[in-house]
């Protein structure tokens, strides 16, 4: 890059040897023109403006010192140096005033010249690279405009931003909210799932700007308010207004547009938390408070909808029996039917949620009830550990969920993988029981005080319960069972041996031959006498 230099002189000799003693090219310059007088100075500086300016003092029609005023008030930029043969301090003095950056007197050498023109030079290229880089930087934050405008609205909403600041700032970052009286309100998109099946490959971030930027488009091109997005990329928007009806009308209106708009384009359901009304942007952050906090009952009362901030407190929370409601859900599990396992979780959600109860409290809640559930089945080892890592996954889950409905489904699935172990584990305990029922028939079937009382006092079981679980797992109670087996074993006697009737009889465990004899006949249609004829004739 050359810089433009303009010399001006009245004397054509002093002009001449200056032009042809100098090696501009070589110092980075370009002598653009010389001028007589000032007065042609300042049409070739309308012209074409230069980056140094060489001047005597003492010219016709307008003088060094004043085109030194004209370049200081018209091109700040520019550099001047006044070459002069008069040495008086009234000149150098109006010389400093209009900021001449030097002062020498005639006759200058080139030699002198040289060196004053490496300072200039020096001089423009440090005020060249400061204006690239202010340039680069006013670039840098136009492109970034947007980014500073959504984190000075981060920050307003914060409370973090000087009161007596805030016009300066808005107006600098080109940011309207003209009216009196201001809200705000948070959009969330419920389930971003459609938009993303529809749109393969697609990241979340784009469907959350989607959201924003449609927003957008419908409350800034009314002007109505301020969009843009929050620190969790979720939409925020600032309505303004002349007065709190037509603010309170403006804020119904466009969420209802926004909404719908988003629901038609994305084939997203949005959740809409507003704030209160305040007089002062300053006081931002207190509408903003209500409007999070109204969004926040979105996983109490469910989405796709407009939650405001008098839906709060609306009623105290009272504390909740964890242990009734732990005990009830405990009975549903052990029962194994899985509709009242889940119509009692939701019940319990449902208390929850009539006692608005805030969610790191409801968090705590559903995780009590859990402990309480799991630690009460008498569990084996491998199944409890099972159990028990589906626990500790869902814990933490418990903090992910968005919605007490979503919390509960989750709730509900480990209450019933719960209550199928321990179905498993009654179906295995009873099975290995009736097993050692038939193992012990096997052994003591000959003894004639064989019964329920004594096989039960075996198993330490109740005889109810016994019977209950032996029919449920053989098919047969348990005298039937008894009764099989001393006739599986009398035949094989009557038919493999000669012994009489009421030897068998002992044998198999009946002390009454006719008793015998009758149950024989019952059990295989014949007498045992007529079965061993038949047999042993053979």
């Amino acid at each position: 890059m050359k810089y433009k230099v303009l010399l001006v002189d009245d004397e054509i000799l002093i002009r001449e040897a200056i032009r042809e003693n100098i090696h501009w090219d070589e110092m980075g310059f370009e002598l653009i023109a010389d001028c007589e007088n000032g007065r042609e100075a300042m049409e070739v500086i309308r012209r074409t403006p230069p980056d140094l300016v060489l001047t005597d003092i003492c010219m016709p029609y307008v003088d060094g010192i004043e085109l030194a005023r004209y370049i200081h008030e018209n091109c700040p930029d520019t550099l001047t140096v006044i070459i002069s043969g008069y040495d008086e301090f009234e000149y150098a003095k109006q010389a400093v005033r209009y900021q001449v950056m030097e002062y020498i007197l005639k006759p200058v050498t080139p030699a002198e010249l040289t060196e004053v023109l490496q300072k200039a030079k020096e001089s423009l290229d440090e005020t060249h690279a400061k204006s690239a880089t202010l340039k680069k930087l006013k670039g840098a934050y136009q492109s970034n405009r947007p980014i500073l405008r959504g984190r000075f609205l981060n920050s307003l909403l914060r409370g973090d931003e000087h009161p007596e600041n805030l016009e300066e700032r808005m107006k600098e970052l080109d940011i309207s909210l003209s009216g009196s009286v201001f809200n705000t309100a948070i959009v969330e998109g419920d389930d971003l799932s459609p938009f993303l099946n529809r749109y393969q490959g697609v990241r979340d971030e784009l469907a959350l700007f989607s959201i924003y930027n449609i927003t957008q488009e419908l409350i800034e091109q009314k002007g109505q308010g301020v969009v843009f997005q929050n620190m969790d990329e979720k939409t925020v928007v600032i309505f303004c207004s002349d007065t709190a009806e037509n603010l309170k009308k403006n804020t119904e209106d466009s969420i209802t547009l926004v909404r719908g708009t988003i629901q038609e384009l994305l084939l997203i359901e949005t959740t809409a938390g507003v704030g209160e009304a305040v007089t002062q942007p300053s006081k931002l952050y207190q509408s903003y408070e209500k409007a999070r906090a109204a969004l926040d009952l979105k996983w109490l009362l469910g989405g796709n909808q407009v939650l405001r901030c008098g839906l709060l407190d609306v009623r105290k929370s009272v504390p909740i029996d964890v242990a009734h409601w732990a005990a009830r859900v405990f009975q549903c599990v052990k029962s194994g039917d899985a509709g009242e396992i889940e119509q009692a979780v939701r019940d319990f959600a449902q208390v929850i949620r009539e006692g608005r109860i805030n969610r790191n409290r409801a968090i705590i809640y559903m995780q009590n009830l859990l402990l309480t559930v799991v630690n009460s089945a008498d569990l084996e080892e491998e199944q409890e550990n099972q159990i028990l890592t589906e626990e500790r996954e869902l814990m933490n889950r418990l903090y992910t969920y968005e919605r007490l409905r979503d919390m509960a489904t989750d709730v509900i699935s480990i209450c019933c993988s719960l209550s199928r172990l321990l179905n498993e584990q009654r179906d295995s305990y009873g099975k290995k029981q009736a097993m050692r029922a038939l193992e012990y028939i096997d052994q003591n079937y000959m003894n004639t005080d064989v019964s329920l009382n004594s096989v039960c006092s075996h198993l330490a079981m109740s005889t109810s319960y016994f019977s209950t679980l032996f029919k449920a797992h053989t098919g047969e109670t348990f005298i039937e069972a008894l009764t099989r087996k001393r006739m599986e074993k009398a035949k094989s006697l009557l038919e493999n041996t000669s012994k009489r009737a009421y030897e068998v009889a002992e044998e198999v465990g009946f002390s009454d031959p006719h008793y015998f004899s009758i149950a024989f006949k019952k059990a295989t249609g014949k007498t045992p006498t007529e079965y061993a004829k038949e047999k042993r004739g053979r």
